[in-house]
């Protein structure tokens, strides 16, 4: 009962630590580097950089200026207070901040923080891409100013905020222009049948998809009734009591009518596309079907030629084979990402795999705080060789010479830009190629080893985004462009005789594949509705692997290169006109700097506390009566340091006020891998226990914790509890003053992956130890040991067999006893059915998937539920003091309904029994909380 005083301290402090998500499991956010944090100061913003990305923050510097000024004039809006913006030069040093406490998915590209108004944005190699996003975040800043304002001068204190489909499109909108990647989902969704409706966007709130078919709809409104609406928008924003009803009052048109329009206007712009292009299905033989499926690489073995590719069909990244003949083959797999310290995260989407001749697989990975580069066997199945570098941060898309001696891959320094280098695994000599602002991606190498062709910006329009390829001669060394021009010209690949490159390019409007020529010049191989990527020959020159965008998911097909596309007749341009150039290309374009008056300096970091939440709540309890309390937190800009205050009261008269004051504050140190924290609190109440019967206790001292992140999956936790605890046992007459020293130690790993309800695959455990000693009595007052242990195998996609053993005892005058029962032990009975100072559980679950979608329409709209799992599980278990006794158990079948991301409603029906007999009846438990 002593941990359930300071309960309440812990509660507050667990929002903070890297444990939060899943009581005391959940995977860490390790801060690997420690970084020297300046603030460089403009008219409008404060910029948190470490000194090596210098040159980024002064470009970042110029663009946050630029995107104010111009955001400025769309809101008619101005913001007084410096907004706050956190740069990292790597999505890996991303991964790290402390400024929220969950862990952040891989595809994040940046966030705004609403408490503090923090921008946080990584660069990934790309400068456009990085202007984007910082006007993409700065739209949101701008959103809750304005609504903020508006609200306030109309003295309206709440109001309904807008839909997520709408605050992340009208930051796309204002951020961004509409590009290839964009129309062809919108596209392909149009002319599937699937596209969302409006009212609908619930069924994919938060996805990609969410994002697009909102900044579509709003660039709709835009260019149909003009862009000044939007900004209409906000100002009247103050008239309506919803959403929809501001919009009724802008457009003077129910959003019903405007998503209506919005459909029909996407239906004329792209079904007439439909006559003069094609379906991948028409043109190539599709030979995966399940989740997306990316990078095909050919590799040869004794049986014949396999594709290496990346998956997600399982729901984490993974790299797998498969036989040429593909459609009614198995696929094998050879690595799984996101479960394991050597394959954390397999940058899927982000980077591509390349096949070696002699049958081998090279491969990035997130390991620790670093990507390393992993060479795989394909004929022992086995990593044979793992290469990290320390100058560089983050690697992508490496690529095989023709040889087998040399790696070329895309490589980040701590700087933050992307330059080609190759590994010689010979000498063992890495070797950088460029050394620019650019971002060089995408290297593929010729047959005879003398050049290698890449993907840049660094062509005349690179500053707005497009990409053209280069050649790279190794010989001189030297860059020439192959192509200039307003398109995306993406993983090019030789053919086996190097006379040859195929490539992925936008620039008919689609991606499509095209050959390019020395000799010939440029040919257009596919005209499809949607899109052809990552191209690959195999060996004999006669057909192409790719990947291609289908109903919303990328799967991987054949094409058959026929007489007719192989012949020189129908390339569209000659050599002598073509878009090569004999010439090195000067570096046509630089990024602009803050300069001038907008450089206002750089200082050194200071930890300076602001609030972060402050919050009172008041309660009543039939028996205890009236409680109350106050909490409040502050942390530092970056999230380094964080205190927390508690102060509540239990007085049931006046007389006692002071002495039922509850006071406690705690600081934690987030700054380095090893988290640490400290506190004093005060702590009295009243409790009741099947044990002790109705007691108080007061309490007050001092807490120091600590943990250690062994990696994202493993840690260890420890803490040491002194206070002085004054017990008092009304039913029993009896006191107790004691001087206690509580300490712990736990090891907790955690790498599970969940779907909506639940984990679904991987193990979870803790195993604790703890030791309280009584200083007044000179006495052990109790001890504790607790293993709890999770297996989940994965039976399929959406199924899984599920698995718990929890073992507790606790020994000493005063020991720790824990109830059992209810929905998340021992199902069928009671949650206070067994007390004990010793606890048996073991948990057997069958899940499956029951309804992914289930939508009930109301007057007033629909509500939607996803999700929807079933289970079948079969419970042992019993709490006890001394003597065990009968063993008991339960059986039967439960329901699991997701919430959005809030929380999972839980049905379950159990038959009991003592193993001799099964009890009358079947006993229903509801409850809340994910899966086990």
């Amino acid at each position: 009962m002593k941990i359930k005083l300071v309960l309440s301290t812990f509660l507050l402090l667990l929002f903070y630590s890297p444990a939060s998500p899943q009581f005391y499991f959940g995977k860490n956010k390790v801060q690997y580097t420690h970084f020297d944090w300046q603030v460089l100061n403009t008219p409008h913003f404060n910029i948190f950089f470490y000194g090596e990305e210098k040159e980024l923050a002064e470009i970042a510097g110029k663009l946050a200026e630029e995107s104010f000024e111009f955001l400025e004039n769309k809101f008619n809006h101005y913001i007084f207070t410096p907004v706050p913006l956190i740069i990292y030069s790597s999505p890996n040093y991303f991964e790290q901040t402390n400024v929220i406490p969950n862990l952040l998915p891989e595809n994040v590209a940046g966030f705004t923080e609403f408490f503090k108004g923090r921008m946080v944005i990584p660069f990934d190699g790309a400068y456009s891409a990085f202007a984007e996003v910082l006007r993409h975040e700065l739209v949101h800043v701008f959103t809750i100013s304005k609504l903020n304002t508006v609200m306030k001068a109309h003295r309206r204190l709440t109001y309904t905020e807008p839909p997520l489909w709408f605050t992340e499109g009208i930051a796309e909108l204002w951020s961004r222009n509409w590009d290839s990647h964009s129309d062809m989902i919108i596209k392909d969704m149009v002319i599937s049948g699937n596209l969302v409706a409006i009212e609908n966007m619930y069924a994919i709130y938060g996805t990609f998809l969410m994002y697009k078919e909102g900044e579509s709809f709003l660039r709709f409104l835009s260019d149909i009734y003009g862009e000044e609406k939007l900004s209409l928008l906000f100002e009247n924003y103050w008239k309506g009591e919803s959403f929809d009803e501001v919009v009724a009052l802008t457009y003077q048109k129910p959003l019903e009518k405007l998503d209506e329009e919005w459909q029909f206007y996407l239906k004329k712009k792209y079904f007439p596309k439909v006559v003069d292009q094609k379906t991948l299905n028409e043109v190539a033989t599709q030979i995966t079907f399940e989740g997306s499926n990316l990078s095909p690489v050919l590799i040869s073995k004794k049986d014949g030629p396999w594709i290496a590719f990346q998956s997600s069909r399982w729901g984490y990244s993974s790299i797998c084979l498969l036989p040429w003949e593909g459609k009614n083959r198995k696929h094998r797999t050879l690595i799984k990402g996101d479960k394991s310290q050597a394959f954390e995260s397999l940058h899927f989407y982000k980077s591509k795999i390349s096949g070696s001749p002699s049958g081998k697989i090279a491969f990035v990975s997130k390991s620790n705080e670093k990507d390393v580069l992993y060479i795989y066997d394909t004929h022992t199945f086995k990593v044979i060789q793992k290469l990290g570098f320390d100058s560089l941060v983050s690697l992508s898309s490496p690529s095989w010479s023709f040889d087998n001696q040399k790696i070329a891959f895309s490589g980040v320094t701590k700087k933050g830009f992307k330059d080609l280098y190759y590994y010689d695994l010979q000498s063992k000599i890495l070797v950088r190629m460029t050394n620019d602002i650019y971002e060089d991606h995408y290297p593929s190498w010729s047959p005879d080893g003398s050049r290698i062709v890449f993907s840049s910006d660094r062509g005349e329009f690179g500053n707005e985004g497009y990409m053209n390829l280069f050649v790279y001669d190794l010989n001189q060394p030297s860059i020439t462009p192959l192509t200039t021009g307003k398109q995306n010209d993406l993983h090019p690949s030789w053919s086996p005789d190097g006379k040859t490159i195929v490539f992925s390019s936008d620039r008919q409007g689609s991606y499509n594949l095209y050959f390019y020529n020395d000799s010939l010049g440029l040919k257009p191989i596919t005209q499809l509705i949607s899109g052809a990527f990552e191209p690959h020959f195999t060996p004999d020159g006669k057909n192409l692997v790719f990947s291609g965008f289908k109903d919303y998911s990328f799967q991987l097909f054949k094409l058959n290169l026929s007489d007719s596309l192989l012949n020189s007749d129908s390339y569209l341009v000659s050599h002598n006109s073509s878009d090569s150039s004999s010439t090195p290309p000067s570096l046509s374009w630089n990024p602009e700097k803050l300069s001038g008056e907008l450089n206002r300096g750089t200082v050194k970091y200071k930890s300076n506390l602001s609030f972060d939440i402050a919050q009172s709540a008041i309660g009543y309890d039939a028996y205890f009566g009236t409680v109350g309390g106050v909490q409040a937190a502050l942390s530092d800009m970056l999230g380094n340091h964080h205190y927390i205050f508690l102060i509540g009261n239990n007085a049931t008269d006046r007389k006692d006020f002071f002495s039922a004051m509850n006071v406690g504050v705690t600081y934690l140190n987030k700054t380095n891998r090893f988290n640490y924290g400290y506190g004093l609190f005060h702590f009295y109440d009243e409790f009741f226990d099947d044990f002790n019967g109705l007691y108080n206790e007061r309490q007050y001292g001092g807490i120091f914790f600590a943990s250690y992140p062994f990696s994202k999956f493993d840690r260890l936790e420890s803490s040491l509890l002194l206070r002085e605890s004054d017990r008092n046992l009304l039913l029993f007459g009896r006191k107790r003053q004691s001087f206690l020293t509580s300490g712990t130690i736990s090891l907790v790993r955690d790498n599970s992956l969940w779907e909506l309800v639940g984990p679904i695959e991987g193990t979870r455990y803790n195993l604790s130890l703890g030791l309280t000693y009584d200083v007044n009595n000179s006495r052990l007052n109790n001890s504790i040991f607790l293993l709890d242990f999770r297996k989940y195998i994965r039976l399929s996609k959406n199924s899984s067999l599920a698995t718990r053993f929890l073992g507790y005892t606790s020994r000493g005058v005063e020991p720790q006893r824990l109830y059992l029962g209810g929905s998340w032990s021992l199902r069928g009975f009671d949650r206070r059915a067994f007390y004990g100072k010793n606890l048996t559980l073991t948990n057997l679950e069958y899940r499956f998937p029951l309804i992914d979608d289930l939508y009930i329409g109301f007057p007033w709209g629909k509500f939607g539920f996803k999700s929807i799992r079933g289970a079948l599980f079969f419970d042992t278990g019993k709490a006890w003091e001394d003597k065990f006794g009968n063993l008991y158990g339960s059986l039967g079948w439960g329901a699991r309904v997701n919430l959005g991301y809030v929380t999972v409603l839980r049905f379950d029906w159990a038959k009991t029994t003592d193993f001799k007999r099964f009890y009358p009846g079947v006993n229903f438990d509801f409850f809340f909380g994910w899966n086990f």
